[in-house]
């Protein structure tokens, strides 16, 4: 079933009329009728189911049937700090990400980064990005839609940015065979907890970029054996949290 999010509280019963993006996603490009149903999310994260009842030429009203509450979001909050990377890899890190549970997707530029942002493009990149963030968290019925940053150094990530943990992702240490860092931070992850993991560009992340980290409190973490591309790592992360987190509480439960 269709979802999409509205910036309002809802109510069980509720008639609603709806227009512009959701008239034209609905019922312009997914040729929904009347009588059709489809998910709602409110700004409070509450999933009504519903029902179309009348479409105009320019909009359409729905009634609301049923709440339907469902825990799809992961138990802690996941932050994900990419540096910039080339072609469309943001693009697929964004979708990616938002279908794996993270509620922050950052971007940020390092010595290494290949893309560079100028400051006048920012605003329509963030734009287009968040974008693709909507229509991933409504494709896999998110109760959340994550929030798209970038910061244009690292210095200025590491000032604006706080977790409970806070790690970065390295090759040197899955070299070193220290595998058992990441697995013991998830251990010690308690719901309701954030956690941030930065990954580094094609590149990786320079000698000094790793010491300006470690001297504000971020630990080295490796993701395995291999060495994984920049836009694999991050996905690779958040689906170990997801394990951690959802699957292995649920199969040990």
């Amino acid at each position: 079933m269709q979802q999409i999010f509205v910036q309002q509280r809802l109510t069980p019963n509720q008639d609603l009329v709806l227009e512009g993006a959701s008239f034209r996603h609905l019922i312009k490009v997914l040729r929904l009728h009347v009588n059709d149903y489809f998910w709602i999310v409110d700004k409070q994260q509450q999933t009504f189911q519903a029902q179309i009842t009348t479409i105009n030429s320019d909009n359409f009203q729905v009634h609301l049937q049923t709440l339907h509450r469902s825990n799809c979001e992961l138990p802690v909050t996941s932050i994900i700090a990419c540096s910039l990377s080339k072609k469309d890899k943001l693009d697929w890190i964004t979708q990616k990400a938002t279908e794996l549970g993270a509620q922050q997707i950052v971007f940020f530029r390092s010595r290494y980064s290949i893309m560079k942002w100028a400051p006048a493009i920012v605003p329509k990149k963030l734009a287009h990005l968040q974008q693709i963030a909507l229509s991933a968290a409504q494709q896999s019925h998110r109760l959340q839609v994550p929030q798209v940053k970038y910061y244009a150094t690292l210095a200025e990530l590491i000032k604006s940015q706080n977790a409970d943990y806070q790690l970065v992702a390295y090759e040197q240490m899955a070299q070193e065979q220290k595998k058992g860092a990441l697995a013991d931070i998830f251990q010690q992850l308690q719901a309701g907890q954030s956690l941030m993991c930065l990954f580094g560009p094609e590149g990786g992340f320079a000698v000094e970029e790793i010491r300006q980290l470690r001297q504000n409190k971020y630990k080295l973490c490796g993701l395995g054996p291999r060495i994984l591309r920049a836009e694999t790592a991050p996905l690779y992360f958040l689906s170990a949290l997801s394990y951690q987190t959802e699957l292995e509480k649920e199969l040990t439960n």
